[in-house]
């Protein structure tokens, strides 16, 4: 539940691969814990992905909680695959590789955030001309923009693939 009540969760359908034989292969595969971003003291409420994509590295250790954390260094990856579906815009594909242990120094979750929230913001500008599927979640001038976007979570939804649970904040 948000404190603000203008910050409502985006529906998102979480990716599945198209082929059967992925499905059937990647079914009983472990998921990993969410990852979480947080302002200091305000757990559960997410952070605001232009804060992330405007802000340095040090600063946003100083802002967020468990900045320096070695999200990912658990999955023995050095990179994860990471997916936008947005209600709407489901014919825009959004698939990047993020690279999670570079030279043996695992990603931290400030450096996690900071790429996602730029990887959101070429997405929001990318879809600005494209006709969306619905009026409740467009993203246009006159409607969503990146500075509503809040990240709260990173999920992992398949193997190797994750996607961000987000907050529109309209305010």
């Amino acid at each position: 539940m948000f404190l603000s009540p203008t910050r409502h969760r985006l529906p998102q359908h979480s990716y599945r691969p198209s082929s059967k034989w992925d499905q059937a292969m990647g079914q009983n595969v472990r998921r990993h814990a969410a990852i979480q971003f947080d302002h200091i003291g305000y757990d559960g409420q997410g952070v605001q992905m232009r804060e992330l994509s405007a802000h340095s590295n040090a600063a946003i250790a100083a802002m967020i909680k468990g900045a320096g954390d070695a999200v990912l260094s658990h999955t023995g990856r050095e990179r994860i695959t990471f997916r936008i579906t947005w209600p709407g815009y489901e014919h825009v594909e959004c698939c990047d590789q993020l690279v999670i242990n570079s030279g043996g120094r695992p990603i931290t979750r400030a450096q996690l955030g900071k790429s996602v929230a730029q990887i959101f913001a070429r997405f929001v500008e990318k879809t600005r001309n494209e006709p969306s599927r619905s009026s409740e979640w467009n993203l246009t001038s006159s409607g969503i923009r990146f500075k509503h976007l809040v990240l709260v979570a990173l999920v992992n939804v398949w193997e190797g693939v994750w996607q961000a649970d987000v907050a529109v904040d309209l305010r």
